[in-house]
């Protein structure tokens, strides 16, 4: 008979047992594995189409952020054009502020001129009367003058021209508009050789005149002679600042002479001869200046090859502030295309200095 077997706890069956749990427990790891895995991947899927989300927003946040960009500089450049706009308008207003009160100054000057040209033109009436009811009368028989000059009846005087005191003054403009009364004549002669620039009507009748006047100052008198465009000096050289007898008939011959040599050239220049003026030793008590209009040149040479009217008066303007108010300026204005502002200023220089303006007749002297 066998011998049975003891029991032992590592049986078979004990290790079936253990074998099942653990099974068990496999399955359920892999059981809860599984579910943590599908949690995470369906985790990751939303953390990926936020991230995508996201990242679409940051796009349509830059690219507005550079269209904002654009906006602000197209406003900044705005903002500049609008400021230097405004720069322009506000120097334009000043100027125009100026312009405007140029304006009315010059509208009360023209309204006291008014008044004085009326008192003028009723004083003119009265000596035009006088003449009139001298006429039948004989004339008194002139003095003798050293030079004499040849005319046509009655054009051989002025009314109101004033050459009182011991010296007189004559300065004669010969600039190139001297030439002519038209610009574009002007500038045909100006390119003429010198012997056709002196023959030139409108400067014969300025040389005219100035015979004129040479031939009838008053005797034992001094008087000087001078000529001015861009420069200033006697028109005999070597004489700046000499005075000559109105009875030496070869020195007033002499000066005519030299006058009748002057061929007009270059710009107009009037404070070189106010200059000319102010440095005579002693001064003139009266001046007769023969010109055809406002300035061209201050007191320096201008590289400018045009100047507007507005720019010829202030030229005008400063020459006068450097003369002397109490020296009498007559003038014989012959009139030149293109410059209406100047009888006004002479006119206002006659008021001004106690003297004359007078616009001559084409056939006189």
């Amino acid at each position: 008979m066998n011998k049975r077997r003891g029991l032992t706890p590592f049986g078979m069956s004990f290790l079936d047992i253990i074998f099942c749990g653990f099974g068990a427990v496999v399955l359920l790891v892999i059981l809860l594995n599984g579910d943590t895995l599908k949690r995470r991947e369906e985790n990751q899927r939303d953390l990926n189409a936020e991230l995508e989300r996201v990242t679409a927003l940051l796009e349509f946040a830059r690219a507005d952020v550079e269209k904002i960009r654009e906006q602000n500089g197209t406003t900044a450049r705005q903002e500049e054009a609008l400021e230097a706009e405004a720069l322009g308008l506000e120097g334009r207003i000043q100027q125009i502020r100026h312009t405007t009160e140029q304006r009315i100054r010059a509208i009360a000057d023209g309204a006291g001129r008014i008044e004085t040209i009326r008192k003028q033109r009723a004083a003119l009436e009265r000596n035009r009367k006088l003449l009139e009811s001298k006429k039948t009368s004989p004339r008194a028989r002139p003095g003798r003058q050293p030079v004499g000059f040849d005319g046509d009846g009655q054009r051989q005087y002025l009314t109101g021209l004033k050459l009182g005191g011991d010296r007189t003054l004559i300065l004669i403009d010969s600039s190139a508009s001297m030439l002519d009364e038209t610009i574009v004549n002007v500038v045909r002669r100006k390119l003429m050789p010198a012997a056709q620039r002196r023959s030139a009507p409108k400067w014969q009748r300025a040389v005219r005149t100035l015979h004129w006047l040479v031939a009838h100052l008053r005797p034992d008198r001094r008087f000087q002679v001078y000529h001015f465009n861009t420069t200033a000096g006697p028109v005999i050289a070597g004489t700046d600042g000499k005075w000559f007898s109105t009875s030496d008939g070869r020195r007033i011959s002499e000066t005519i002479a030299a006058v009748r040599r002057l061929a007009p050239e270059n710009g107009t220049s009037l404070h070189k001869a106010f200059d000319a003026i102010t440095a005579m030793v002693p001064k003139p008590d009266s001046v007769v200046l023969l010109t055809d209009g406002l300035p061209t040149q201050g007191s320096s040479p201008s590289r400018a090859t045009t100047i507007t009217g507005e720019g010829r008066q202030e030229l005008f303007d400063a020459a006068i502030a450097r003369l002397n108010n109490r020296i009498p300026i007559n003038t014989l204005l012959f009139p030149f295309e293109g410059d209406p502002a100047a009888a006004a200023a002479y006119w206002g220089l006659a008021i001004t200095t106690r003297g004359s303006f007078i616009t001559p007749s084409r056939d006189w002297p």
